[in-house]
């Protein structure tokens, strides 16, 4: 086949001699290293539909990496709005209660506020506790958050009506601090509150659907 091409070619140069493709092929034929270049380039000439793909390193049988280990602590929760809040409101209650119990006493108005703050003290120290230490994911079937709402808004309305009647009845310097303290304390206790209302209205409610009931 190659014989009959260069003979074809060879009577196509003879018959037009003028032409530019003869002229071009007879350049290839008497020179070799034109026709060497012209043999490189065809076989290293990639075809159009074909692009160069990149190697890619698998490892196949490699472990995956191990998962890092969740703390045994919420270090999050005491830097967070609720935290700050609850360590706000411990601080308020102690210096009431310091206050109420350091000073002469008010008619037995004061062991009120004493008793309010003290069972204030108890009550969010446990609910710090759990959530710092992330009780809450060992008994999923309790809702902290609820309780933690209504142990809040309680320890709330307790602190201000005993704090309001410490400050309204005794004229004890002493007392009224501890009934001011105590006043401060309910404003971080109801923020408390209302911060916790808002989180777990924001929280999306999964959908139930009936559509495989048949």
């Amino acid at each position: 086949m190659h014989r009959l091409a260069r003979h074809e070619t060879e009577i196509a140069a003879v018959a037009y001699p003028n032409s530019i493709g003869n002229q071009q092929r007879n350049t290839y034929i008497n020179d070799p290293k034109n026709t060497i270049m012209a043999n490189m380039n065809v076989h290293n000439t990639t075809p159009s539909y074909m692009t160069p793909s990149h190697p890619q390193h698998v490892s196949y049988g490699q472990p995956l990496p191990p998962p890092i280990p969740e703390s045994r602590i919420d270090k999050a929760y005491v830097t967070s709005i609720r935290g700050i809040l609850k360590f706000a409101c411990l601080l308020f209650s102690f210096i009431a209660f310091i206050c109420i119990t350091s000073t002469s006493q008010c008619n037995g108005n004061h062991a009120f506020l004493a008793s309010v703050t003290w069972l204030v003290i108890i009550m969010q120290v446990i609910i710090i506790v759990v959530f710092l230490f992330r009780l809450k994911t060992r008994f999923t079937g309790i809702d902290f958050d609820f309780l933690d709402f209504f142990a809040t808004a309680h320890d709330a309305l307790y602190l201000l009506i005993a704090s309001s009647v410490t400050i309204h009845y005794c004229r004890i310097p002493g007392q009224v601090a501890g009934g001011v303290m105590g006043i401060f304390a309910f404003i971080f206790l109801a923020a408390d509150a209302v911060t916790i209302f808002l989180a777990r209205r924001d929280e999306p409610v999964p959908n139930i659907n009936n559509n495989d009931l048949r």
